[in-house]
This record gives C-alpha cells, sequence and structure tokens, in this order.
C-alpha cells in the first residue's frame, strides 16, 4: 500500500485504491504506475507549451491570420490526440511491440521530396538542435530509468533500451501529432519547435520522480549508485571486458606501463625499503618452483592433480600456487610490517614482478591482460581511501590467489558471484569504517587475517574454499549487522512513532521534494517553501484531506511558484506570467498568513520572488540571481553527482557519509530510512554511533561541508574496472597526443 501512496503523493492527487491489474503482472503493473506519472507530466507540459503559443508565428510572414486563427481553433485537439498517441505507444510497448525508428507519415515523406526553402532549413537545424538538447539534458535520469525498465520488462540490459518514457516515444508522440493535426510543415515545423524546447528543463525532472517511485517499489534501489560508479567505456557485456582491457593496454606506451615494469623506486614510494638485490626475487624463484607430487593412495586410483588439467598454464599457475604458500619477496622486505606503520603506508603490488617473471610463460594476450588488470585491481585497492592502512596490508595478502583464480577461472571478471571476486568486494565493504570503531575492527581483523591465512594455506583450484570463506565472512557481517540493528531499534521506534503521528507533514514533504526535484531553487525560495508552505500544506491536509480543494489549491501554487521564476524565452509565456503573478502573491500571502509567518519574513521571501520575476520576463542576456549549487564529487572525475538535495532525498542504505564532530571525521553507514524518508539513522558497524538526521538537515550539514561522502554501496571490483579503464584511455589520449609525463606522476596518479 505505500507504494500506491508514494504514487499519489507524487502526482498530488486521489489516492488509487489496491487492487489487482487485469494482466495480474506485478512488473506490468508497476510500468502501468509509472505511465500515469509520466503522461500526467508531459500532457500537462504540452498543454502549457501549446496554450502558450499566441506569439509562435507573429514573426512569420508567411503564416496568415487565418492560418494563425485555424491553428489556435485545433489546440484542444491536438492536446487529445498527443494524449491518444501517447498512451497508444505505450500499450504497444507493453504487449511486445518495440519501436522501430523514425514514423514518417506519408505527408511528411511527400514534403521530403521537395526543395525547403532557406527559413524552412533553419527551422528544421532548429529543430535537430533541440532535439539535441532534450537528449542531453535526459541523460542523467534516463539511464537508471533504462535498466530498470528492463527490468519490469524481463529484457536484458542493452545499450538501446527500447524504454516507452524516453524521448523517442516522447519525440514520436510531438511528431505524430503536431503532423496529423497541422499537415503543412510552415506550422508543424515551428510548434514541434517550441513544444520539444518546452520539455528541455522539465524532462530530468520527470525522470528522478519516475525513478525513485521505482526505486520505493525496491526496483534497482542502488543502480544510481552503481551507474555514478560506471566508466561509460565500460562494456554492457562482461565478456567484452578483457579484450577491451588488452586493446587499451596496447594502446598505452610500454614506456608509461608503470604496472607492468617492476621498479625499486616506485616500491620505495610505496613506503618500502627493498633490501638491495640485483635480479626481480621471482626470476630465480620461476626456475626453481617444486613440482607438485600426484597423491596416491593405497587401493585406490591415482588422483589426478588439478594443476595437471589447467592446460597450457599449469606452469604459471605451479608457480603461483608455491608463491601463495611461500613469497621470494617476502626476505626483501623490512621486518616491519606495512600495517604497524604510520596510516598512508601502500602495500607493496607483487602482481608486476610475477609478471616479468612468468610473463614468456603465458602465450595468450588476453591472459596477459588478466595479470594485468589484477595488478590494477590492486593498485586501486592499495590507494582506496575509504579502506584503513592495515586492512589494505590484509587485502593485499590475497594477490596470488585472486591472480591465480583469475587465469584459471576467466568467469572472474564475467561473474559478479564468482567467490574469489565476491571475496574481495566483501571483505573490502566489511572494512570501510572500521578506524573509529574499535571493537568491530578488532573483530573483523581477526577474522580476515584468518580468512587471508586459510586460503593461502588451502587454496588450490578448488573454489570451495573461497566459497566457505565468504560463507565465513556473512556469518561474521550478519551478526554485527545484527547488533547494529539493536543499537539503532530505539531511535527507529521514536523515528516510526513520529511519522505516524505526524503523516501528513511527512507525506507534504516528500510531494514537495519531487516538485523541487531536478530543479536549482534560490536559498530564499527553498526556504520558503520547506517552511511556510510546507506547514500551510499540512495543516490543509491535516483539516481538509488530500482531495479537498484546498490542499490541491496550494499544490497548484507551490507548481505555479516553480514555473514562476524559470526564465521565460516567449512572448507567450512572460503574457501567462504576467497575468499569473497577482493571484499567485495572494495565495502566497494567505498561506502565510494561516501559518502566521511574520511580516517580515514574508516581505523578504516576496522580495526575492519580485527580483526573480524581473529576471524571468527580461529579455535574454540579462544576468541572472546566482543559485547556489553543491556538487558532491563522485568516485569519477566526469561524473559529478550533482544537485546535492537530490542526492540526499536519494541516498541508498549503505552509503558511508563522514560526519565532523569537534574537529574528527567519523565515518557512519546509512543503516534506516523511514517510510517516508522523513527520517534517516546513520550507525557505526556495532552501532557504538549512531546519529538522526531529516534529509532537509543532512543536506544543509553537507552544503557547509561538516558532512561528506566516503563511498556508495559499490563492489570493489566495479570501482577499480571504472577507475582503471579511465586511467588507461587517459593514458593512451596522452600517447597519440604526445603529451609528456614522467614514470613518478604515472606511479602515484595510476588509480586515482
Amino acid at each position: 500500500m505505500r507504494n500506491l501512496s508514494v504514487l499519489a503523493e507524487m502526482r498530488g492527487g486521489t489516492e488509487p485504491k489496491p487492487g489487482v491489474e487485469a494482466s495480474g503482472n506485478a512488473s506490468h503493473a508497476i510500468l502501468r504506475d509509472c505511465f500515469e506519472l509520466f503522461h500526467a507530466a508531459t500532457t500537462g507540459l504540452a498543454k502549457l507549451s501549446i496554450d502558450t503559443s499566441n506569439d509562435l508565428f507573429e514573426m512569420d510572414s508567411r503564416v496568415t491570420l487565418e492560418e494563425v486563427y485555424e491553428f489556435r481553433s485545433k489546440r484542444s485537439e491536438w492536446v487529445n490526440a498527443f494524449d491518444t498517441v501517447l498512451r497508444e505507444s505505450f500499450e504497444k510497448r507493453l504487449a511486445g511491440q518495440r519501436r522501430k525508428g523514425r514514423r514518417p507519415d506519408p505527408l511528411q515523406s511527400f514534403d521530403a521530396l521537395r526543395v525547403m526553402s532557406d527559413q524552412d532549413t533553419s527551422s528544421q537545424n532548429a529543430l535537430h538542435m533541440a532535439v539535441s538538447r532534450l537528449a542531453a539534458a535526459a541523460k542523467p535520469g534516463l539511464e537508471a530509468l533504462d535498466h530498470r525498465v528492463s527490468v519490469l520488462l524481463d529484457e536484458p540490459p542493452r545499450k538501446a533500451v527500447d524504454n516507452p518514457f524516453s524521448p523517442d516515444y516522447l519525440l514520436d508522440a510531438i511528431g505524430v501529432t503536431s503532423r496529423s493535426i497541422y499537415v503543412d510543415a510552415r506550422i508543424w515545423r515551428p510548434l514541434m519547435l517550441r513544444v520539444v524546447g518546452d520539455f528541455v528543463p522539465a524532462i530530468n525532472r520527470m525522470y528522478i520522480q519516475i525513478n525513485r517511485y521505482l526505486a520505493e517499489c525496491s526496483v534497482l534501489p542502488e543502480i544510481g549508485a552503481t551507474l555514478r560508479a560506471r566508466s561509460d567505456l565500460r562494456p554492457a557485456d562482461d565478456r567484452q571486458l578483457l579484450p577491451l582491457f588488452n586493446r587499451l593496454i596496447n594502446g598505452v606506451d610500454p614506456s608509461m606501463r608503470a604496472w607492468r615494469t617492476p621498479d625499486r623506486v616506485a616500491a620505495n614510494a610505496a613506503g618500502y625499503e627493498l633490501t638491495p638485490f640485483d635480479l626481480n626475487p621471482y626470476e630465480p624463484a620461476a626456475a626453481n618452483v617444486p613440482r607438485r607430487a600426484t597423491a596416491v593412495i593405497p587401493g585406490a586410483l591415482p588422483r589426478l592433480d588439478a594443476m595437471m588439467v589447467s592446460g597450457e598454464l599449469s606452469v604459471v599457475l605451479e608457480a603461483l600456487d608455491h608463491w601463495q604458500r611461500v613469497d621470494p619477496m617476502a626476505e626483501h622486505l623490512p621486518m616491519r610490517a606495512p600495517a604497524e606503520d604510520a596510516s598512508g603506508i601502500t602495500p607493496l603490488n607483487r602482481i608486476p614482478w610475477i609478471h616479468a617473471a612468468i610473463g614468456s610463460w603465458v602465450r595468450r594476450e588476453e591472459e596477459r591482460a588478466a595479470i594485468d588488470v589484477v595488478g590494477l585491481l590492486f593498485d586501486y585497492l592499495f590507494k582506496d581511501a575509504s579502506l584503513p592502512p592495515r586492512f589494505r596490508a590484509i587485502l593485499g595478502g590475497l594477490q596470488v590467489p585472486i591472480l591465480k583464480a583469475a587465469l584459471a577461472e576467466p568467469s572472474f571478471f564475467v561473474e559478479q558471484n564468482h567467490p574469489a571476486r565476491r571475496l574481495i568486494d566483501e571483505l573490502a565493504g566489511a572494512a570501510i569504517g572500521t578506524d573509529d570503531d574499535q571493537a568491530y575492527s578488532q573483530a573483523l581483523e581477526e577474522v580476515a587475517k584468518s580468512i587471508v591465512n586459510t586460503i593461502c594455506a588451502e587454496f588450490v583450484l578448488d573454489t570451495s574454499v573461497l566459497e566457505r570463506a565468504c560463507d565465513i565472512l556473512k556469518a561474521f557481517t550478519d551478526d554485527w549487522k545484527r547488533r547494529s540493528a539493536l543499537a539503532i531499534r530505539r531511535p527507529v521506534r521514536a523515528a516510526l512513532t513520529d511519522e505516524w503521528h505526524d503523516g501528513a507533514r511527512s507525506r507534504v514533504r516528500a510531494l514537495i521534494r519531487d516538485k523541487l526535484a531536478g530543479v536549482d531553487v534560490p536559498s530564499d525560495v527553498r526556504g520558503f517553501i520547506g517552511t511556510v508552505w510546507s506547514e500551510y500544506m499540512t495543516l490543509l491536509r491535516q483539516a481538509r484531506g488530500i482531495n479537498s480543494n484546498d490542499y490541491l489549491d496550494a499544490v497548484r501554487t507551490l507548481v505555479d511558484l516553480l514555473w514562476s521564476i524559470a526564465v521565460k524565452e516567449h512572448k507567450g509565456q512572460k503574457v501567462r506570467l504576467s497575468k499569473m503573478i497577482p493571484p499567485l502573491v495572494q495565495s502566497l500571502r494567505a498561506g502565510g498568513s494561516a501559518v502566521r509567518t511574520t511580516q517580515q519574513k514574508m516581505e523578504r521571501f516576496l522580495k526575492a520572488l519580485y527580483d526573480l520575476h524581473i529576471t524571468a520576463i527580461k529579455p535574454a542576456g540579462t544576468r541572472i540571481p546566482s543559485v547556489p549549487r553543491y556538487v558532491v564529487p563522485s568516485l569519477l572525475a566526469n561524473k559529478p553527482i550533482g544537485n546535492l538535495h537530490d542526492f540526499v532525498f536519494d541516498l541508498v542504505l549503505g552509503t558511508w557519509l563522514a560526519f565532523e564532530q569537534h574537529g574528527i571525521l567519523v565515518h557512519l553507514r546509512l543503516n534506516w530510512s523511514s517510510p517516508w524518508r522523513a527520517t534517516y539513522i546513520f550507525a557505526s558497524p556495532s552501532g557504538s554511533t549512531v546519529m538522526v538526521f531529516t534529509p532537509e538537515e543532512l543536506a544543509w550539514e553537507m552544503s557547509i561541508g561538516k558532512v561528506t561522502l566516503v563511498m556508495e554501496p559499490v563492489p570493489l571490483f566495479d570501482r577499480a574496472v571504472s577507475v582503471t579503464l579511465e586511467y588507461l584511455a587517459a593514458r593512451s589520449a596522452e600517447r597519440i597526443a604526445g603529451a609528456p609525463e614522467t614514470r613518478a606522476t604515472l606511479a602515484h596518479s595510476a588509480c586515482r
């Protein structure tokens, strides 16, 4: 029932009754709910766009006054046709019929055969540019929506997802409707340009709302975090991952391949002072790897050694298996372990040294690339700021076992649930935040060391050893999650009680968040909406209900307020704004009076609103008042998270944040959010430290720098792959451009 309520609040209308869809398909029922959100937003915006189009042909001498009157007389017909086309295309897609490119009608095809005038060509080019702007504006929210729709349609995710909520379907509806109602290109082409342009600032907001609803329905709730950490270079099919790595590695100048060339200077820079030696320690060791003896049990058939079935790689795997137990590098390392040194020490990456020693034994280029990728994976791990140094050192003990597993089973790079990949992901995930939780840290360190030691002693090629390690770790983390859940039980009960007693306020705040989604709102306006107008809407909802005219009028006033402060590019929009301002201000004053807002606060807000309205109707080029924009940095520099308020309101469970307390940073994980997201509860792994915030409070704390993002819940392997792909692509580009860069710089920036 909660999801139905979420949908109703996002619409700002009547709450639907629970029931079963005619098809009986739960996924299709969710898609239909999403379509209702999409339909309400698109038809409302399309109607507003065409209703404010009185100025559309004022500067076009080719369109006669009679044609303008005819255009205006058919606007309601256009809105109805748009609604029909939108619904029909959605129903066809739901029935399994995929979109097949553009759908030109006979008139369009005939028109294309004629020579276009300069003005037609200019208009057509402008339309193409508007379509490009629409696609660019849709991109931030569309990628996550594509994945979620693929899941609901039970189709494998692909680059070209046939999403019925995509800009393609919207453009189809605009184009088919415009050309069918107005057959003359002098009419439909400018109309399409106007309508498409009006959708540009609004489309991402629609996608944010639909994505939020789907997250509430538990449809890939973490996909946003996953995509933010995913490089655009990563192929949709991970079976192409190693070939891609191989191509990128071969595109990097050999002198720049710091990960492939063992370097004592680099090792020293990492915090190790290697004892003097003339050769790579693994090279003489490679010539003296003891052969494994085949076990013979009296009265039984000889047991086939696992190494014997690994083909050309048997010699390589045998050497790795031996070094997993007896490390040739150990005698060259200082007696003091890096985990005991000062924080910031980077464990030594053994993979390049091993590669240099056994590279001639590896025949296939993809297998050489696999060694490189595992090396780069540990490069990233050893520089991951979210992991305490001592746990980086512990995880470093898995270098050889992970390399052996990756060479023996290429599925390591393809299957997310491969035990070796899962083990390193889950160990890394469990280590985040341990510096601020001593009891948990000590317990995890003991378990992690035991797991690593057991794997080094027992793992040959049978992944059941790794599976058991994953089970041990899961039992450990589940136990501590239960402890944390017990620790936050009291604040959870308090939050649920508050939300139940003050449900109207929580629902109003959720609605306001969705209306503000994807919009950069000046602080004065956001502050008024979040306090005065929120209180007024809560009062109306409590007293008269969600379906009362007064409450619905308050919702419309909020929508009109947000529309009124956006820059108006067309005369028709400015005319509507000039007519809207007096009743809008009157409604805002009435709401402020109803909740007893002080005159000083009201006048300050109205003055700010007046300035915004003047700016909105000024000609192009007028300086727009700056809007504070707090951009949260993400894992990839080219994928900033963007709007701070939207990020906070969509936080995923498991996200780690750092909270400043008396000059000290405390790392806590988002453990719980209330049903209407009125309350967030953060806790340390043991629950020894607990903090409670509303989303609005958290957004404010992040905006002033007292709270920072540490890590979203994305597996270490996926993070490492994306950062490494970006690194290799940048190095390849530098080679092409001929940009010089020293090896020392590369060694320190390899996995920034």
